[in-house]
């Protein structure tokens, strides 16, 4: 596997990303955030989503936090769970007491890609679209208090990176589903995911096809058509098993590629428009906007200051 560390530009942060040697898409990635005083007080509800599961632990600080159109009051050693495009953000920080977080952020395959199978049910309800399960878990349960020592584990392995950290903190990451099935037992839904296991693997191909050829006009019809399903079925069986739609799952790797390109390189924005699948710089622009919340050129010229300050350092 391929990581790379990458600042974040709120606070002080440490981010490492784990790609699949396969076709380069985000396995997982950990990170955790120090809020500066300043950030103390309300905020501005603002729609901030993205195509992963997140689990986030609260070290220290207090105040209230905005998901799904619900408040929920924080406070150190609780646990969040936001399900994939969950809109979610700080509402009210306390600033009595700075605010720091640890969270994990993964790729829905991670659960579901084959040789998981005696995993995968009970953890995929946790997922499934109108679970009704919550988000918040008090840190008054057992279950909080682990999830939160194993997330900090996780951060502390991915940032010494070891021989086969990887492999640890994958463990882990299933030790943090487990203790949420756990929690959730009660409120989990009784339907038991059932997807061919020929068509979870004909999916999974067609995942790594998409991110190998994100440059190219990518049908419907022919990833169909390859998966040896029906257009409607193809698409269902993709939704049920990422959360998101078919173009969904495509625009986001699009856009990660994109951030790639932006932050690696000094090719002009528009030849990564097209090198990146989108016919036209207008949609690319609109596309990068929805999901990063901000323009490609801002992107790359947050990115160089961030380089140039840890240099500097």
């Amino acid at each position: 596997m391929d990581n790379e560390k990458i600042k974040l530009p709120s606070g002080k942060s440490d981010r490492i990303v784990i790609r699949s040697n396969n076709d380069q898409h985000v396995l997982f990635q950990v990170f955790r955030s120090i809020y500066p005083q300043h950030w103390s007080g309300y905020k501005e509800i603002f729609d901030h989503h993205h195509p992963d599961i997140e689990i986030s632990g609260i070290v220290s600080g207090r105040g209230t936090y905005y998901c799904e159109g619900v408040e929920y009051g924080f406070q150190a050693g609780d646990v969040f769970l936001h399900c994939v495009n969950d809109q979610h953000c700080f509402h009210k920080i306390d600033p009595a007491q700075q605010l720091i977080m640890v969270v994990f952020r993964f790729d829905q395959r991670m659960i579901w890609s084959q040789g998981r199978d005696w995993t995968e049910n009970e953890y995929m309800q946790l997922f499934m679209e109108n679970s009704g399960i919550g988000h918040h878990i008090l840190h008054t349960s057992k279950e909080a208090q682990t999830i939160c020592t194993l997330l900090q584990e996780s951060f502390d392995e991915c940032m010494n990176q070891e021989h086969a950290y990887e492999m640890i903190v994958k463990a882990k990451l299933l030790t943090i589903l487990a203790n949420l099935v756990r929690y959730f037992y009660n409120d989990l839904p009784k339907i038991t995911l059932k997807v061919n296991p020929k068509h979870k693997l004909a999916v999974e191909k067609s995942m790594e096809y998409i991110t190998r050829n994100l440059d190219l006009d990518i049908t419907l019809d022919s990833l169909a058509e390859a998966a040896h399903m029906s257009r409607s079925y193809y698409s269902t069986i993709f939704k049920k098993l990422n959360g998101v739609s078919v173009w969904d799952y495509i625009t986001n790797q699009r856009i990660d590629k994109a951030e790639q390109m932006l932050e690696t390189t000094d090719i002009p924005v528009i030849e990564i428009s097209e090198n990146c699948g989108f016919n036209n710089i207008s949609n690319f622009n609109r596309a990068f906007r929805k999901i990063t919340g901000g323009t490609p050129r801002d992107y790359r010229k947050s990115f160089i200051l961030r380089e140039e300050k840890d240099n500097a350092h």
